[in-house]
């Protein structure tokens, strides 16, 4: 873990608004001549702080935050200033502080979508380490991340914003004596549980003890995805929280002032990077929709009612949202202030991309990336060329190659451009490696490279094209088969809504491709109709 003691000064010169240094990306020279820059001297932004400090001064009294209890146009909104924001974001850090939490010290979140979540998480980032935790999983779960990112604080949601995360919160202090936990909402006191709220409401909105935040500065573990074991916990510093924060936003070069709708988790980085401290860096207002998001049916139900009632600029969905939203009646809603879909997380169906440009006019567009980059990686540009099933363009300063690897993790040289291989990463945006470095191995590559455990292809234009996991291949008679060619043509059929294909274990040819598909609201189709049509789509 990286040393924070020696963060003992505060910034002592000015920097330039990370909104205003941008420039149109429409093609991968773009991308090559905004490099010739270096990235320090572009983004002079050290850290979380220096976003979070900036955005006030740019945008105080305007809306950052914009809170939906409900999804109805009766049902409370709650708004947080730029300026609001910065304040609870600095006390947060400052009551940390004041209950010794350490600046190497890790803070678990337990916490549905709201504005308390950023309040919280980036109180944290500024404080300590935060963690962030899928408060979905169970709590021996929960409790073997806390454990091994040597959480000494747990913030979680009163049961009256989200009634089943207490008692995990409870099950979790009777694991972890002397944990010290903070209650956010709620009513009465709790035996040896601090009031977040009333706590924060009392410190100052300067920092106590101002912190010089380096860039290399650890600021968060966020948890990957695993499916196996303990998930693995990825290292996220402040310079390349920055730099997300920058370059997320820079292929959309939308003025301060738009409106992004987030209806994702607040515990991974799409919902709290780009959805959210990328958004405040660039002077937009972030709606969340309900603590749920789009776990909330009534989000998806009423989609088109929070696009017109808050004048939405960029919605972010991931793919199953997407096709789910599509299914919902317009109703004659206002739509005119949509400017883009943004989705990433799996691949987007070439036919829903058409479908949603065809019927809306809007253009999605479609990006790639992973908790250890801080979020996307690549990214179509919203002003140049969008191409449907690709996952664009590279990001500027973080290089993508596609190598040949070896079982043992040895980049054994590049693939010809069109040729299939793994999907290589590096640059300042991405993880200098997992908290347990045992983690490392396979994943964090000679001179830098991190490999994605993805299959993609580079096209002579730079656009990335994914063509599945290295370990979800259906091999089938030694002969490798893509999950994605399936999942693509059986999309194309007018009955299937989504679809997944996977390898069965077959004792004569090794694996057997099997899909799972989901079909559209009132569809027929029999499994002999899918497999017929798949032989007509898919070559060979």
């Amino acid at each position: 873990m990286n040393d924070r003691k020696a963060a003992l000064r505060s910034i002592a010169h000015p920097l330039p608004p990370l909104a205003d240094n941008k420039m149109t990306v429409r093609t991968q020279h773009d991308i090559a001549a905004l490099e010739k820059l270096p990235v320090l001297t572009r983004i002079r932004q050290r850290s979380v702080l220096d976003l979070i400090e900036e955005a006030a001064e740019q945008h105080a009294d305007r809306t950052a935050i914009r809170f939906l209890s409900g999804t109805t146009a009766n049902d409370p909104v709650r708004n947080v200033t730029f300026a609001e924001l910065r304040k609870r974001v600095i006390q947060t850090a400052n009551l940390l502080h004041a209950e010794g939490v350490g600046p190497e010290d890790t803070v678990t979140l337990l916490m549905p979508s709201g504005p308390e979540t950023f309040f919280a998480l980036w109180g944290a980032e500024i404080a300590a380490v935060a963690n962030p935790v899928n408060y979905f999983l169970n709590a021996a779960q929960i409790a073997g991340i806390m454990k091994e990112a040597g959480a000494t604080a747990l913030i979680a949601a009163d049961p009256s914003l989200f009634p089943d995360i207490w008692p995990k919160v409870e099950a979790i202090r009777a694991a972890m004596p002397g944990l010290k936990v903070f209650r956010v909402g709620g009513q009465g006191r709790m035996p040896g549980v601090i009031d977040f709220e009333a706590a924060i409401a009392r410190q100052p909105d300067k920092l106590v003890a101002p912190k010089y935040l380096a860039r290399d500065t650890l600021a968060a573990l966020f948890h990957t995805g695993g499916t196996t074991g303990l998930p693995k916990l990825a290292r996220h510093t402040h310079g390349a929280l920055a730099l997300a924060a920058w370059s997320n936003a820079l292929l959309f070069d939308l003025a301060p002032g738009a409106v992004l709708l987030n209806p994702l988790p607040q515990f991974h980085v799409g919902g709290t990077i780009f959805g959210a401290l990328s958004a405040v860096a660039s002077g937009w207002t972030v709606v969340i929709p309900t603590p749920l998001g789009a776990r909330n049916p009534n989000v998806v139900r009423d989609f088109w009612g929070i696009i017109d009632r808050n004048k939405v600029t960029v919605a972010g969905a991931v793919p199953t949202s997407l096709a789910a939203i599509m299914n919902v009646p317009r109703d004659g809603h206002d739509l005119s202030s949509l400017k883009v879909f943004v989705s990433g997380g799996s691949t987007v169906p070439v036919e829903l991309i058409r479908r949603i440009e065809g019927e809306l006019g809007v253009p999605v567009v479609e990006g790639y990336g992973m908790t250890e980059v801080h979020c996307y990686s690549t990214m179509n540009p919203m002003h140049g060329e969008r191409r449907p099933g690709s996952v664009g363009l590279r990001l500027p300063y973080t290089e993508v190659r596609i190598a040949d690897v070896g079982a043992d993790g040895t980049i054994r040289g590049d693939c010809p451009l069109g040729t299939i291989g793994h999907v290589l990463m590096r640059g300042p945006q991405v993880t200098p490696g997992y908290l347990d470095p045992r983690h490392d191995q396979g994943a964090m590559l000679a001179d830098g490279w991190l490999d994605s455990g993805d299959l993609g292809r580079l096209d002579e234009d730079g656009y990335l094209w994914l063509t599945g996991r290295s370990k979800d291949l259906i091999i089938r008679g030694g002969h490798n088969i893509d999950p994605i060619v399936i999942e693509e043509a059986l999309v194309r059929h007018p009955a299937v809504e989504t679809a997944a294909a996977v390898g069965l274990p077959d004792t004569y040819a090794g694996e057997l491709p099997f899909a799972f598909v989901q079909l559209k609201p009132g569809a027929t189709a029999t499994p002999d109709e899918l497999r017929e049509f798949c032989r007509k789509e898919i070559p060979g």
